[in-house]
């Protein structure tokens, strides 16, 4: 239970970078969702990155923060059923992801979902919240 909390405590800093409310004009940054992070999507340059472990609980929260706070959420999941799962779990992603290669913008949020254990060269047609496992990527 001592871990949960200081989990969530983690969570709530991770995305604690400012908490003004959002301008009605224009999205405030991106959350960007992500099966996989692909190093050759952040820029050559000197990067360090804090990876944050989370409940899919702790990010549905995350993730409606920072909707309240005028991100704009995006995501690259093509997965059928993990789309389906995120929506269960409460993340509003929708059925369409994003068609292009994931390139990093300064201030993006990402959020990493993936499957425990992924079966190579079978489709997983059923998923449920435990088989995915989570983190919030910091770029610092």
């Amino acid at each position: 239970m001592a871990q949960n909390s200081s989990q969530a405590a983690a969570v709530e800093a991770a995305g604690a970078a400012g908490a003004s409310p959002a301008t009605e004009s224009a999205p405030r940054g991106r959350v960007v969702l992500l099966n996989a992070l692909p190093l050759n999507a952040l820029p050559r340059a000197h990067l360090e990155l804090d990876v944050l472990p989370a409940s899919l609980q702790e990010l549905a929260q995350w993730v409606q923060r920072r909707l309240q706070e005028g991100y704009a959420l995006i995501h690259y999941i093509r997965h059928p059923a993990t789309i389906a799962a995120l929506g269960a779990a409460g993340i509003p992603i929708g059925d369409q992801p994003n068609s292009g290669l994931y390139q990093y913008q300064p201030g993006d949020l990402l959020a990493i979902v993936s499957l425990r254990s992924p079966q190579r060269g079978q489709e997983q047609t059923q998923v449920s919240l435990q088989d995915l496992q989570a983190w919030i990527v910091t770029v610092l």
